[in-house]
């Protein structure tokens, strides 16, 4: 498969002397894309995303190799969010119980990630809904309704990326070779995910399920 292929000579080629991150497209069904390449510090990197091109804002799903939790990162180019600053976001699948999340944002988005358990009820709700909702409870940024037309096939495609990747830097590593393993303002202007207060001094607690959950074992 033409994908996998540019995968495992990606995988390959990862090194640790990357200043920046390097991603690259190589798959696209429905709205949403998937992409892989290296992280800021160098390691091979898995993720997915959709952009609304009325104004770039942008959800991507993303995992480093070697790591263990999955990263969200939420967009949009006139967001202006102070560094550190913590924001609720709070995340519904279809008609599944939402999940309220804790993410940090700095400048124009905002991140926050899940376990692996939680990871795999989240994917089990993504492979079978049409669309999923993001609110940001703490600002004024109207809710984002995104569409999950392709959501099956390219969760699938994550899947197989990071399955790829982990045997290619695994076996590079063996070799001697493999790389380390491992983003409120007045009304009238920009809408924003955060308030106006300072951001909170101690870090967001864990994510965890939403409350009923029972995520398969791992």
């Amino acid at each position: 498969m033409k994908c996998l292929a540019h995968l495992a000579a990606l995988a390959i080629a990862l090194t640790p002397v990357a200043a920046s991150a390097q991603m690259q497209t190589y798959y696209r069904v429905g709205v949403w894309d998937a992409f892989s390449g290296k992280s800021n510090t160098g390691g091979a990197v898995c993720g997915i995303g959709t952009t609304n091109p009325s104004d770039n804002r942008r959800l991507s799903i993303r995992f480093d190799i070697g790591g263990s939790d999955t990263t969200f990162s939420a967009g949009k180019p006139d967001w202006l969010i102070p560094a550190n600053t913590h924001i609720t976001v709070v995340m519904q699948v279809g008609l599944s119980i939402p999940w309220t999340m804790q993410a940090v944002g700095n400048d124009h988005s905002i991140e926050w990630t899940l376990d692996p358990n939680a990871f795999q009820e989240f994917d089990r709700q993504f492979h079978g809904a049409s669309s999923m909702t993001l609110t940001f409870p703490d600002g004024n940024e109207p809710p984002w309704s995104l569409s999950l037309a392709g959501s099956a096939a390219i969760s699938n495609t994550f899947g197989r990326c990071v399955r790829d990747l982990t045997a290619q830097v695994q076996a590079a590593q063996s070799q001697g070779n493999g790389s380390p393993v491992n983003g409120a303002s007045p009304p009238q202007g920009p809408t924003q995910p955060f308030g106006a207060g300072s951001p909170p001094p101690s870090p967001p607690p864990a994510a965890a399920p939403p409350p009923g959950a029972s995520p398969p074992a791992h």
